[in-house]
């Protein structure tokens, strides 16, 4: 019977000392700083797949004007933007305002030969 006291007594002074403010504001800060690091490690797989598209890419960028070059790498940035890069300009054969012919047809070869965009 003791015991069954000590443990609800315990159990109701934790539920006062997490109810605090102190706690309830340390806890948020770990939770913000464990969902980081989960969204890091998450993204970890798409990030090294646009940073290999990126070297692949870098010979064909160096020749390219400083507009193109800003245009690509904003394309190169993220999984989103690429896949919209390839439906428009790769699949659909729409007209890049910033990238065309042959840089256009290596730059979407590139891309179709990546891992990124499913087949």
């Amino acid at each position: 019977m003791f015991r069954y006291l000590v443990v609800l007594a315990e159990i109701i002074a934790l539920v006062f000392i997490l109810r605090t403010s102190f706690v309830q504001y340390f806890l948020a800060d770990i939770q913000q700083a464990l969902t980081q690091w989960f969204t890091e490690i998450a993204q970890y797989p798409e990030r090294a797949e646009l940073n290999s598209i990126n070297e692949e890419l870098r010979p064909q960028l160096s020749m390219m004007r400083p507009f193109q070059q800003e245009y690509l790498s904003q394309v190169l940035s993220s999984k989103a933007q690429l896949t919209t890069f390839h439906a428009h300009y790769c699949a659909q054969q729409e007209k890049n305002p910033y990238v065309t012919g042959a840089s256009l047809r290596i730059v979407c070869d590139t891309i179709q030969n990546s891992n990124f965009i499913e087949k």
